[in-house]
């Protein structure tokens, strides 16, 4: 019992003598976020202006508050052309002029105009070639999870010109079936109806390559989408392909570096990326985002052939084994089309 209580009076000491510390809540004011690109591809071309919010619980900005408005947005190119953005609200600026239009070997920069009067710019970047998809490749692999044990992982065919440094970026969507039981097509009609929906995939992870070890060669099997397999039909696939700037890739690799930190104590501690668009008046004042100056080309693909017997034999084993949900597949998956997409 004595050796009860000097143990709650030492602990008792021991708590007294912590003091209570209230560290400061980080706060940072407000910075402007530019987002947009110019292509190849015909106009409008779009700029999404926002600020960031702050730090602080209690000071937090209101939503609204971050759509930047009122702000004054031009695309000027090296022959002393320019064109204009208006406002579609929400911090979205769009152009109007159907005949500006990006061509690959012009210089581009942007101005933006705040409504208090601070002026941001780029310097012009000059719109780089892209060479053509040669073919989209795709592969029956396993995956790690096992509600979705199998789908099929895209890859982009290109050859790399030589005698020059090339910067790509790739982004992909693709449409998978998905299966229920339906609904009867009419009254008194057995047949059914709206069994199969199409459903959206996209990969929203930087996909960013420097041809510096490749240069002049062939590209192949470039992974750019993963798209899991529900039942057995056909999936469609469209793949983007983008040549940036030497300056856009850097920003994309500086963005990667930041979002694959571990958090660990041997990290650098975590800077904003900046990008291309600065405060004329202050050099320091320098916007998050980035208006990409890129040309792009596209390719579809329509995958409906399965490779690997081995995998199609138990891929066939597994959609067998799972339970068609009832009704109406938009019921069932969203709002989604119930017909093939057109244009494929």
């Amino acid at each position: 019992m004595r050796q009860l209580i000097s143990y709650i009076l030492i602990l008792t000491v021991l708590v007294a003598c912590i003091d209570q510390v209230d560290l400061p809540i980080r706060t940072e004011e407000p910075r402007l976020v530019v987002e947009g690109q110019i292509t190849n591809e015909a106009p409008p071309y779009t700029v999404r202006l926002t600020y960031t919010g702050k730090y602080s619980g209690a000071g937090a900005q209101n939503v609204n508050d971050q759509y930047v408005k009122e702000a004054q947005v031009t695309l000027s190119d090296d022959q002393g052309r320019s064109t204009r953005f208006i406002s579609r609200g929400l911090g979205v600026y769009q152009t109007t002029d159907s005949t500006f239009r990006g061509q690959v070997g012009r210089s581009y920069s942007l101005s933006v105009v705040l409504a208090d009067g601070k002026r941001y710019t780029t310097k012009p970047e000059r719109m780089p070639a892209v060479p053509v998809i040669d073919s989209i490749s795709a592969t029956l692999i396993k995956t790690n999870n096992l509600s979705i044990p199998y789908a099929f992982s895209y890859g982009v065919n290109t050859n790399d010109p030589a005698n020059e440094a090339n910067y790509y970026r790739w982004s992909a969507y693709g449409y998978t079936t998905r299966l229920s039981v339906g609904v009867p097509c009419s009254l008194g009609n057995p047949s059914k109806c709206n069994y199969r929906c199409w459903t959206t995939v996209s990969n929203d992870v930087v996909n960013v390559f420097s041809d510096e070890a490749i240069n002049g060669n062939p590209l192949r099997g470039r992974f750019v989408l993963q798209v899991p397999i529900y039942a057995i039909g056909p999936q469609l696939v469209e793949v983007q392909q983008y040549a940036i700037t030497q300056n856009n890739y850097q920003f994309w690799k500086l963005y990667q570096q930041q979002n694959a930190r571990t958090g660990s104590i041997f990290d650098p501690l975590p800077a904003p990326v900046t990008g291309n668009v600065v405060n004329t008046s202050d050099p320091t004042d320098a916007a998050r985002g980035y208006f990409a100056v890129t040309s792009v080309t596209r390719r579809r693909y329509r995958q409906q052939n399965f490779p690997n017997v081995v995998f199609y034999q138990a891929l066939v084993g597994f959609i067998s084994s799972q339970i068609i949900p009832d009704g109406d597949c938009r019921n069932t998956y969203g709002n989604v089309p119930i017909i093939e997409p057109e244009g494929w």
